[in-house]
């Protein structure tokens, strides 16, 4: 037993230090209340979970502190939190508001916008207690939030600009209208998709706010995509991988009751905007994503010694290129 034990934590010790290396990609499905993971090496794919009830699946976000996925779920009111191993539902909050994009601190704490107010809620992990209230100062909503690379609150609304939180005061940090929805940044800058419809861009920006270049979505990209309700594409959900690249999911410009139904995809660029891989196309309208290597349940040793040092191993390979 002592020997299985020291077994599993090894195993566990090296998939999680070479976690860094190959992240899963686990995406919301608006109108399907699916989250769908990719292997973003091999583009196959699975569902991890479904909510049933047209949730409106707005946002995801990985907890490495708790093993759980945090999904916010816009006509449910509140947010679901998911067992990282499994995908099952552990507990739901209800929270009263129009919940939009999610974002978990390097604290665990979770962060979680709103269609129907000017407020960005900080809960605990527990989704019970709800810490502070950001407050965007503009009328408005609130619908993407994220961390720049200080630490920073990064808060997108849909149509009055993008705003800046450093624990302390509110302040503008860009007026592009357009930047509303999900955040994510690297040491190459803050990236914000667009979800309301009306742009096939995602944004780049420096630590400054100063807009750098887009990842734009085009139509060849799109091979089929039916004409739809919406004049852009969306793409609503970013996510940095283990290479600095952009995955960047899209909701389309259909929805289920327009003619040829919802259509969605997933793609990778470099920062610059650059088309890199098309992971997926047709797929269900994208709204969120998140990238993660979420911790296998305790009878899997075998797995993790695998995870791990096949991880390591391409780790060396790639330094040694």
């Amino acid at each position: 037993m002592r020997l299985l034990s020291r077994l599993f934590l090894f195993g566990l010790g090296l998939f999680l230090a070479a976690g860094e290396c190959r992240a899963d990609i686990f995406a919301t499905g608006f109108f399907s209340g699916t989250i769908q993971r990719y292997n973003e090496t091999t583009f196959a794919s699975s569902a991890f979970a479904t909510i049933a009830g047209n949730p409106g699946l707005s946002g995801i976000a990985y907890n490495s502190n708790n093993n759980r996925f945090y999904v916010s779920a816009l006509n449910h009111g509140g947010v679901y939190m998911l067992d990282g191993a499994t995908g099952s539902t552990v507990g739901f909050a209800g929270l009263g508001i129009g919940p939009g994009g999610i974002a978990v601190g390097s604290n665990g704490n979770v962060y979680v916008t709103d269609f129907t107010s000017n407020n960005v809620r900080v809960y605990d992990t527990t989704m019970t207690n709800l810490l502070n209230t950001i407050v965007v100062p503009v009328p408005g909503v609130t619908s993407g939030v994220g961390f720049a690379q200080n630490g920073d609150v990064i808060i997108a609304t849909p149509g009055t600009g993008v705003f800046q939180y450093d624990g302390n005061a509110v302040t503008p940090f860009n007026a592009q209208p357009f930047a509303a929805a999900q955040v994510t940044s690297s040491a190459d800058g803050i990236f914000i998709g667009h979800g309301i419809g009306q742009s096939n861009d995602v944004f780049r920006f420096d630590s400054a706010g100063n807009f750098l270049n887009t990842l734009t979505i085009t139509s060849a990209m799109m091979p089929g995509a039916p004409a739809g309700s919406s004049s852009g594409f969306s793409p609503s959900g970013v996510g940095i991988d283990a290479d600095g690249n952009v995955i960047v999911a899209v909701l389309g410009r259909s929805n289920p009751g327009d003619a040829g139904g919802e259509f969605g995809a997933m793609f990778k660029f470099d920062v610059d905007g650059n088309l890199l891989d098309t992971i997926a196309v047709g797929t269900m309208a994208f709204s969120g994503l998140a990238l993660a290597n979420p911790v296998p349940e305790p009878g899997t040793t075998a797995f993790l010694l695998t995870a791990g040092f096949g991880c390591l191993l391409f780790r060396r390979r790639k330094i040694e290129k």
